[in-house]
C-alpha cells in the first residue's frame, strides 16, 4: 500500500479518534488496578496523552517511520516527571502504556484490517512495539529524575526539622506534630539523641550528610522514623528509645565515638543536644571506653565540671538513678563507704558487713547505674554524683 492509501486510512481513524481513545482508556482502566482509582481531571489527562500518542503513531506510520522522534521521547520524560510528582508508581504507568499500545494495535487492525495489506499491519505493529520501548525508557527516566529530586527535597526538609528541634525553634508539641504531619513522618517521641564524630585517624575529611545517612541505614530502625543531620562536624541522629542499642552498635567505637542521651520528649531535644555536644568537646579520651560511647550520666558530670546547662540535682538523678530510691539506699551507702575508705575490705568493716556482701552490693550498683566503681572514669562519675548533697 502506498503512502496515499495509508494517509486515507489514517485520516479515517483520526475522524473517529475520540471513540478509539475511549476504548483504549477503558481497557487501561480495566486492566491496570492503579488506574481504576483515577477520576475527573486525572482521566481527562490520560485521554489527552492517549490521543497524542495515537495521533503521533498514525502520523509516523503514514510517513513510513519506525520509531518516535526525539521530541516525542522528551515529552514522555516530562510525563514521567509529572507522574512521579503525583506519587504514581512508575510500574503502573509503564504497564498502562503497554496495555494501551496493545489495545490500539488490536483496535486499529480490527477497524481497517480489511483495507490494509499485511506489510502495512506489520509496519504499524513494528512502530508501536518500538515505541513501547521508547515510551518505557522515557517515562522511567523522567520519573527517576523527579523521584531523586523529591527524595533529596524531603531529606533536606527532614534535616531542617531536626536542626530546628536541636536549637529549640520548635518549642511546642502542637507545632512539632503539625510539621511532622506535613513531612509525612512519625518521629519518635520520646526520643534518644545520638551525637557522634569520627575517631581521629589523621584523615581531615569533613563529616557529610552521606555519613549521617549511612549511620541511619546501619541503624536499621525498628520503630518510628529516625531523623539525621550534621552540625559542627558531627552527625546527629534522633531515634526511638527502642533503637538506642542499635544506635550504639551502628557507631562502632573503632570508627566513631559519640554520646547517647536518655529518652526525652521532642520538646526537650535541644537540651539533650547541648549536653551531648558539650560532652564530646570536653570528655577525656579514656571516658569513651572500648565502645566509644558516653551516656547521659557522663554528659551531665562533664557539664557540671565545665559550667554547662545542668543542675547538681540533675547530675545526681542521671548518674545514681535507681540508687536514690528507698529500697536501694543501702547500695548508695555502700558506694559512699567504698569511695571514702578506698578499699572493699575497709569499707565492709566500716559498714559492719561481710566483704562478700559489700562486693555483691557494688556489683548491684554497677548493674543499676551502668557504671563500674572499679574503673577509673566510671568511678569518677559515680564519686562526683555521690559527693553532691544531700
Amino acid at each position: 500500500m502506498g503512502r496515499e492509501r495509508r494517509a486515507a486510512v489514517g485520516a479515517e481513524l483520526m475522524r473517529d479518534r475520540t471513540a478509539l481513545v475511549e476504548r483504549i482508556v477503558a481497557e487501561v482502566h480495566a486492566e491496570v488496578p492503579a488506574y481504576r482509582a483515577l477520576h475527573g481531571s486525572q482521566l481527562a489527562e490520560v485521554r489527552a496523552i492517549t490521543a497524542w500518542l495515537v495521533t503521533r503513531s498514525l502520523e509516523l506510520w503514514v510517513a513510513g517511520e519506525t520509531r518516535l522522534a526525539a521530541e516525542d521521547v522528551e515529552r514522555l520524560r516530562g510525563i514521567g516527571r509529572t507522574r512521579a510528582a503525583d506519587g504514581r508508581s512508575i510500574g503502573a504507568v509503564v504497564r498502562a502504556h503497554r496495555v494501551g499500545s496493545v489495545a490500539a494495535i488490536r483496535l486499529i487492525s480490527a477497524y481497517a484490517g480489511d483495507r490494509l495489506e499485511t506489510a502495512d499491519v506489520f509496519a504499524l505493529s513494528e512502530l508501536w512495539m518500538t515505541s513501547i520501548d521508547q515510551i518505557s525508557e522515557g517515562l522511567s527516566a523522567g520519573h527517576a529524575e523527579t523521584a531523586r529530586r523529591m527524595d533529596a527535597d524531603l531529606e533536606r526538609a527532614r534535616r531542617t526539622f531536626l536542626d530546628d528541634l536541636l536549637i529549640g525553634r520548635q518549642a511546642s508539641r502542637g507545632a512539632i506534630r503539625d510539621r511532622a504531619r506535613t513531612l509525612g513522618i512519625t518521629p519518635p517521641d520520646p526520643a534518644v539523641l545520638v551525637v557522634a564524630e569520627p575517631v581521629s585517624t589523621g584523615d581531615p575529611s569533613p563529616v557529610t550528610v552521606s555519613n549521617a545517612l549511612e549511620l541511619v541505614a546501619r541503624l536499621e530502625p525498628a520503630a518510628a522514623d529516625p531523623l539525621s543531620t550534621t552540625r559542627s562536624g558531627r552527625v546527629v541522629l534522633l531515634s526511638s528509645p527502642d533503637d538506642a542499642d542499635r544506635a550504639a552498635r551502628a557507631l562502632d567505637g573503632r570508627a566513631w565515638r559519640g554520646c547517647v542521651s536518655a529518652p526525652r520528649p521532642l520538646t526537650d531535644v535541644s537540651s539533650a543536644y547541648r549536653l551531648a555536644d558539650g560532652a564530646l568537646e570536653t570528655a577525656p579520651p579514656h571516658a569513651f571506653g572500648s565502645g566509644g560511647l558516653l551516656g547521659e550520666a557522663d554528659a551531665c558530670v562533664l557539664a557540671l565540671l565545665n559550667g554547662g546547662p545542668v543542675t547538681p540535682d540533675a547530675v545526681r538523678r542521671a548518674v545514681l538513678g535507681p540508687l536514690l530510691t528507698e529500697s536501694n539506699a543501702h547500695l548508695l551507702e555502700t558506694l559512699r563507704a567504698y569511695f571514702r575508705e578506698g578499699a572493699a575490705t575497709s569499707a565492709a568493716e566500716s559498714l559492719h558487713v561481710h566483704a562478700q556482701t559489700l562486693r555483691y552490693r557494688l556489683r548491684r550498683a554497677r548493674e543499676l547505674t551502668g557504671h563500674d566503681p572499679h574503673r577509673p572514669w566510671s568511678r569518677f562519675v559515680l564519686e562526683t554524683a555521690c559527693a553532691i548533697a544531700p
